[in-house]
C-alpha cells in the first residue's frame, strides 16, 4: 500500500451526513473526476454549531484548491485500486470570518 497527498484545484461537491466528495478536476488537460471520503476533523466542520462551520453550499460556487490523500491498494488476485480522501480545503473564508484560513484535518 502506497499513500501520498495531491492538491487539485476544481469544482468540489461535499455531502457532509456522509462524509462523501466530488472534485470535477482537469489532469494534463483531461476531465477527471475524484471522488472518495471526508476525513473525521474536516467533516467536523461542515456540521452546523462548529466553531470554525463551512457551509457546503459554498463550496461549490467557485473552483476551490483541495488536497486529496491517495491510497493505491495492492492485493494478491485483485486488480489494483486508488482511494481517495479529502484532507485539506485552501484559501477558503469561513462566514464568520474575513481573512482566508485553510481548512486542514491533522
Amino acid at each position: 500500500m502506497v499513500e501520498y497527498g495531491n492538491e487539485y484545484v476544481g469544482t468540489i461537491f461535499v455531502l457532509p451526513e456522509t462524509r462523501c466528495f466530488e472534485l470535477r478536476t482537469t489532469v494534463h488537460g483531461e476531465q477527471h473526476l475524484v471522488h472518495g471520503t471526508i476525513t473525521q476533523q474536516l467533516a467536523a466542520r461542515f456540521m452546523e454549531g462548529a466553531p470554525d462551520y463551512i457551509d457546503p453550499r459554498q463550496l461549490s460556487l467557485q473552483p476551490r484548491r483541495v488536497e486529496v490523500m491517495t491510497r493505491e491498494i495492492h492485493e494478491r488476485h485483485r486488480a489494483p485500486r486508488k482511494v481517495y480522501c479529502l484532507s485539506r480545503l485552501f484559501d477558503f473564508e469561513p462566514q464568520a470570518q474575513g481573512t482566508p484560513a485553510p481548512a486542514m484535518a491533522g
